[in-house]
């Protein structure tokens, strides 16, 4: 074969694979891909939300041969910028952010790298094409979690403890308290947080979490909804000790305490963030906020497979009327009120 042949056989081999790859764009840009992974604070094994986001990175890797980078952020913007940062500086072009602020901060980020797409869990900027912004319909399944813990409780003293007093964590407690209206049973709930405004720490200290369940249990509270990531650990654990029960949240958390937590409102971060990175790796991508609620499967309760037993059939048929409305549209929200 003469050298100009050649040069036009090698053309045409090169042209050929470049189309294959480009038809096969999941295969050929998953398995040279490199998803970030960047959280608040420094626990990435909460049994909650860091947790359940890993669940989704993990299905990635085993579907798609994709890598991870994890960074921790820390508890000021200044670590959380350095750490988001390091992801930057390494080239990785697909970065899941776990955050409930440094909102401005990670805005910048998005502006200044176009060619990164931004996959952010409840944290909310729109507008730019490499940035997809989730936010979770927290308020729906906390309502389911108030109606059962104002028909299940025998004292009628029920509890809320949040790791902080986050927008995230009030619209938990809204739609806790929407529940407890539509049960229409007199009951009396005790609010509490683990730290005030806006501290992170607030998810990460389940002795605190403890002491402050302790007391609500003690004092004639039967049933604690917790919303606080690690801490909600000893919350769980006070729960045991008391004989009372708990309901966890974001990830299935029934296993941890069987029998003693009641149900778990599952926030479906693993199957979001997989549906997601995927788009981006089949090229499919679309930016832009997106909600994820009960209609679509992004929060739902736990099947209760440790506590249904304890749960008369009446009240789980209520739930389920109750699911209903809350699809349809009929159920409303007044997060006026702390």
């Amino acid at each position: 074969m003469d050298r100009a042949k050649k040069n036009c056989f090698l053309m045409i081999i090169v042209f050929v694979t470049a189309l294959l790859c480009s038809s096969l764009s999941a295969v050929c840009f998953a398995n040279s891909t490199v998803v970030g992974f960047i959280t608040d604070g420094s626990n990435l094994d909460d049994d909650s939300f860091n947790s359940i986001t890993l669940v989704g990175l993990r299905m990635l890797q085993k579907d798609y041969g994709i890598e991870k980078e994890i960074r921790c952020g820390g508890f000021t913007a200044e670590s959380f910028l350095n750490e988001l940062n390091s992801l930057l500086a390494k080239k990785i072009k697909i970065i899941v952010v776990n955050t409930t602020i440094h909102r401005d901060l990670i805005a910048g980020a998005i502006k200044d790298h176009p060619d990164v797409i931004f996959i952010l869990n409840e944290i909310i900027v729109d507008g730019y094409p490499n940035a997809s912004s989730i936010k979770f319909d927290q308020k729906e399944g906390s309502c389911l979690v108030g109606a059962l813990c104002a028909w299940q409780s025998k004292t009628g003293k029920i509890g809320f403890i949040g790791g902080n007093e986050s927008p995230s964590i009030l619209d938990f407690l809204c739609g806790f308290k929407e529940g407890v209206r539509f049960a229409g049973k007199k009951c009396d709930i005790d609010i509490k947080f683990i730290r005030s405004g806006m501290s992170i720490e607030g998810f990460e200290d389940p002795q605190r979490g403890n002491e402050l369940a302790k007391e609500m249990y003690d004092s004639g509270v039967d049933i604690i909804y917790s919303v606080a990531g690690l801490s909600g650990n000893g919350i769980i654990y006070a729960a045991q000790q008391s004989g009372k029960y708990v309901v966890g949240v974001d990830s299935d958390q029934d296993y941890i305490a069987k029998g003693t937590v009641l149900t778990s409102m599952r926030k479906r971060l693993d199957l979001v963030v997989y549906h997601e990175v995927e788009s981006v790796l089949i090229g499919k991508f679309k930016p832009g906020v997106k909600q994820y609620g009960l209609q679509n499967g992004g929060v739902a309760l736990s099947n209760m497979d440790y506590t249904r037993c304890l749960i008369p059939e009446i009240i789980r048929d209520r739930l389920k009327n109750l699911e209903r409305l809350l699809k349809s549209g009929k159920i409303t929200f007044n997060c006026s009120e702390k």
